[in-house]
């Protein structure tokens, strides 16, 4: 009994700190004489998990080998209306599991072959999924295994409840701070679909919009593209790497810089398909950036930067290029890596917009 307090406890702990999930499944798995135990979100496009360390090499095959959303596992026991952990042995056939490509390509070249797993829904779009793993040496799942985790399982489900509240606040909250600072803001999802925006976002249509399924659109095509474009490489690379493009002017909307800065933290992420978030600075006309400024926005070089000031504030390359002593052709190779790096085509495009990118007084 003593032991079921301690675990409760630890649960309770993660809904407040993510962090301690890790621990949770750890001890999770002990108490059902497993080998590992993992948590992952069902309902995200993009791999989200949390697992034992143990499961380490599952999770390679999982994550980054793509088996998590090609998991006939987890999608049959979640068609099952059961409000407890189901027992794989008693869902699938000795013949499935002699053919299926998950376990023959995954589960038995590892020596898994035996698993349990519940659904936890929260009261919201996200389905999480607890799965336990045993090797098939430490033979099928007992009842009074299945037993233990069900007693678990109802604490599992409120922890959840708490951390995707916990999230969701956490989310409106930054929209909330960036409305403040002036800052239209939304929080994607991975597709781009729109999970939280703020008021100053929705006033720049039809310059920003919300399109079909609740996807952001720009008007500018090129914008669109570089947008999706970086969610796409989150999606199948997991790069955490901001990017920042410019928006230009619409009707009458001012130009403006979008930043898509993606959501970190493993933990947190399980329990919100929240992607990234997308920031955008209106451009004020009458002010040039400082060199910092610059390279933050698009992640130039020092010396990139000042070459961009330069260009911005009215100089041409050959006098860029006396003032900083080198050659023409050197100032022109920067200017290239600078489009390249903005996702522009023209320079006059991008002296445009760095040019009015309005600085913040001190």
């Amino acid at each position: 009994m003593n032991e079921i307090v301690e675990v409760l406890d630890l649960i309770y702990e993660a809904a407040f700190v993510p962090e301690q999930w890790d621990k949770v499944l750890d001890v999770m798995a002990h108490g059902a004489d497993a080998h590992g135990a993992a948590l992952f979100n069902a309902s995200s496009t993009a791999p989200r998990a949390i697992h034992s360390a143990s499961l380490d090499d599952l999770s390679v095959k999982m994550l980054d080998e793509g088996w998590l959303n090609r998991n006939i596992r987890a999608a049959r026991m979640m068609t099952l209306e059961h409000d407890g952990f189901v027992n794989e042995a008693e869902v699938f056939t000795q013949e499935e599991y002699d053919t299926l490509p998950i376990y023959t390509e995954v589960m038995k070249p590892l020596g898994y072959g035996f698993g349990t797993a519940t659904l936890i829904s929260p009261p919201s779009s996200e389905r999480i999924v607890v799965a336990v793993e045993k090797k098939r040496a430490m033979g099928p799942f007992t009842a009074a295994s299945i037993s233990y985790l069900d007693q678990l399982r109802p604490h599992l489900a409120r922890a959840a409840m708490m951390s995707s509240r916990l999230e969701f606040e956490r989310i409106n909250a930054a929209m909330e701070a960036l409305q403040i600072s002036g800052l239209p803001s939304a929080t994607l999802r991975n597709e781009g679909r729109v999970m939280a925006a703020n008021r100053l976002l929705e006033h720049m249509a039809p310059q920003i919009t919300m399109g079909a399924y609740g996807r952001i659109r720009f008007h500018h095509t090129q914008a669109n593209a570089l947008l999706y474009r970086t969610l796409e490489q989150h999606r199948n690379l997991g790069s955490h790497a901001s990017k920042s493009f410019p928006l230009p002017m619409h009707e009458n909307l001012p130009p403006a810089i979008v930043h898509i800065i993606p959501v970190e933290g493993r933990a947190r992420d399980i329990f919100s398909d929240a992607t990234a978030f997308l920031i955008v600075t209106p451009i004020d006309r009458q002010r040039v950036p400082a060199a910092e400024t610059i390279q933050g926005l698009f992640d130039l070089t020092p010396t990139e930067a000042k070459v961009a000031r330069q260009l911005a504030a009215g100089s041409d390359v050959i006098s860029v290029a006396t003032h900083l002593s080198v050659s023409t052709e050197t100032i022109r190779s920067h200017v290239k890596a600078i489009l390249a790096k903005s996702g522009m085509s023209r320079q006059t495009d991008f002296i445009a917009a760095i040019a009015s990118i309005r600085t913040i007084e001190r």
